[in-house]
Protein backbone atom coordinates (compact mmCIF):
# COMPACT_ATOMS: atom_id res chain seq x y z
CA UNK A 1 0.00 0.00 0.00
CA UNK A 2 0.95 3.34 -0.64
CA UNK A 3 1.74 6.15 2.22
CA UNK A 4 -1.60 8.21 2.78
CA UNK A 5 -1.78 11.84 1.31
CA UNK A 6 -0.91 14.35 3.70
CA UNK A 7 -3.50 17.15 4.20
CA UNK A 8 -3.98 20.11 2.58
CA UNK A 9 -2.42 22.22 6.41
CA UNK A 10 0.61 19.83 6.43
CA UNK A 11 1.45 21.51 2.92
CA UNK A 12 1.23 24.68 4.60
CA UNK A 13 3.18 24.31 7.05
CA UNK A 14 6.32 26.63 7.07
CA UNK A 15 9.82 24.98 7.68
CA UNK A 16 12.35 26.76 9.59
CA UNK A 17 14.13 29.20 7.67
CA UNK A 18 17.59 28.77 8.70
CA UNK A 19 18.59 32.66 7.63
CA UNK A 20 16.11 33.85 9.73
CA UNK A 21 16.72 31.78 12.87
CA UNK A 22 20.83 32.60 12.31
CA UNK A 23 20.10 36.46 12.26
CA UNK A 24 17.93 36.42 15.48
CA UNK A 25 20.69 34.27 17.28
CA UNK A 26 23.20 37.02 15.62
CA UNK A 27 20.88 39.83 17.13
CA UNK A 28 20.38 38.37 20.26
CA UNK A 29 24.42 37.41 21.10
CA UNK A 30 25.01 41.25 19.87
CA UNK A 31 22.82 42.76 21.94
CA UNK A 32 23.38 40.64 25.09
CA UNK A 33 27.82 40.76 24.50
CA UNK A 34 26.63 44.38 24.59
CA UNK A 35 24.94 44.36 27.96
CA UNK A 36 27.56 42.46 29.33
CA UNK A 37 30.54 44.55 28.35
CA UNK A 38 28.28 47.35 29.75
CA UNK A 39 28.15 45.91 32.71
CA UNK A 40 31.84 45.61 32.99
CA UNK A 41 32.99 48.79 31.80
CA UNK A 42 30.39 50.16 34.75
CA UNK A 43 32.12 48.16 37.26
CA UNK A 44 35.94 49.06 35.86
CA UNK A 45 34.73 52.62 36.30
CA UNK A 46 33.02 52.03 40.02
CA UNK A 47 36.43 50.28 40.76
CA UNK A 48 38.50 53.32 39.25
CA UNK A 49 36.63 55.45 41.41
CA UNK A 50 36.57 54.22 44.18
CA UNK A 51 40.87 53.88 43.89
CA UNK A 52 40.43 57.67 43.60
CA UNK A 53 38.41 58.32 46.78
CA UNK A 54 40.90 56.03 48.70
CA UNK A 55 43.55 58.12 47.96
CA UNK A 56 42.07 61.62 48.25
CA UNK A 57 41.04 60.23 51.64
CA UNK A 58 44.33 59.61 52.20
CA UNK A 59 45.35 62.89 51.17
CA UNK A 60 42.84 64.71 53.31
CA UNK A 61 44.08 62.67 56.52
CA UNK A 62 47.88 63.98 55.59
CA UNK A 63 47.02 67.41 55.46
CA UNK A 64 44.97 67.58 58.38
CA UNK A 65 47.88 66.00 59.98
CA UNK A 66 50.08 68.76 58.39
CA UNK A 67 48.18 71.64 59.20
CA UNK A 68 47.34 70.39 63.20
CA UNK A 69 51.48 70.40 62.97
CA UNK A 70 51.48 74.14 61.51
CA UNK A 71 48.66 75.56 63.90
CA UNK A 72 50.56 74.17 66.82
CA UNK A 73 54.44 75.66 65.47
CA UNK A 74 52.41 78.93 65.21
CA UNK A 75 51.10 79.28 68.50
CA UNK A 76 54.62 78.07 69.64
CA UNK A 77 56.24 80.70 67.61
CA UNK A 78 53.73 83.21 68.35
CA UNK A 79 53.68 83.13 71.92
CA UNK A 80 54.28 86.27 73.53
CA UNK A 81 56.71 85.39 76.35
CA UNK A 82 59.07 83.81 73.59
CA UNK A 83 59.13 87.28 71.46
CA UNK A 84 59.58 88.93 74.42
CA UNK A 85 63.18 86.86 75.11
CA UNK A 86 63.47 87.33 70.99
CA UNK A 87 63.41 90.67 71.50
CA UNK A 88 65.76 91.07 74.61
CA UNK A 89 68.51 88.78 72.84
CA UNK A 90 68.29 91.18 69.95
CA UNK A 91 68.50 94.44 71.92
CA UNK A 92 64.98 95.40 71.64
CA UNK A 93 63.16 96.93 74.64
CA UNK A 94 60.32 98.87 75.59
CA UNK A 95 59.95 102.37 75.20
CA UNK A 96 60.34 104.46 78.55
CA UNK A 97 57.07 107.26 77.02
CA UNK A 98 55.38 107.03 73.97
CA UNK A 99 54.69 110.21 72.14
CA UNK A 100 52.67 110.67 69.02
CA UNK A 101 53.75 113.33 66.22
CA UNK A 102 51.52 114.49 64.03
CA UNK A 103 52.18 116.26 61.13
CA UNK A 104 51.51 119.65 60.59
CA UNK A 105 48.20 120.37 58.57
CA UNK A 106 47.59 117.35 58.62
CA UNK A 107 43.56 118.01 59.40
CA UNK A 108 42.62 117.56 63.04
CA UNK A 109 45.73 115.29 63.79
CA UNK A 110 43.57 112.44 64.86
CA UNK A 111 43.88 108.94 62.93
CA UNK A 112 41.25 107.92 60.49
CA UNK A 113 38.34 106.21 61.69
CA UNK A 114 39.04 108.12 65.27
CA UNK A 115 35.84 108.58 67.75
CA UNK A 116 35.81 112.34 67.90
CA UNK A 117 33.97 112.05 71.47
CA UNK A 118 36.92 110.55 73.08
CA UNK A 119 39.17 113.68 71.96
CA UNK A 120 41.09 115.00 74.81
CA UNK A 121 43.10 117.93 75.67
CA UNK A 122 46.84 117.79 75.90
CA UNK A 123 48.44 119.92 78.53
CA UNK A 124 49.64 122.68 75.91
CA UNK A 125 45.91 123.08 75.12
CA UNK A 126 46.54 122.45 71.40
CA UNK A 127 43.41 119.89 71.61
CA UNK A 128 44.87 117.40 69.52
CA UNK A 129 47.10 119.82 67.05
CA UNK A 130 50.30 118.39 66.17
CA UNK A 131 52.00 121.67 66.09
CA UNK A 132 52.49 124.62 68.38
CA UNK A 133 51.42 127.08 65.76
CA UNK A 134 48.25 125.31 64.45
CA UNK A 135 45.02 126.29 65.93
CA UNK A 136 43.09 124.45 67.33
CA UNK A 137 39.88 122.44 66.07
Amino acid sequence: MAPAREGPAAARRPRPNHRRSIGFVVLASTVIGSMVFGIVVVNVLLAQTSFHIGEAERRLEELSEDNLELVREQAILSAPGRISAWASRHGMRLPDDIRILHAPGSGSGEPAGADPSSRSTDPQGTNGSAAKGDPPT
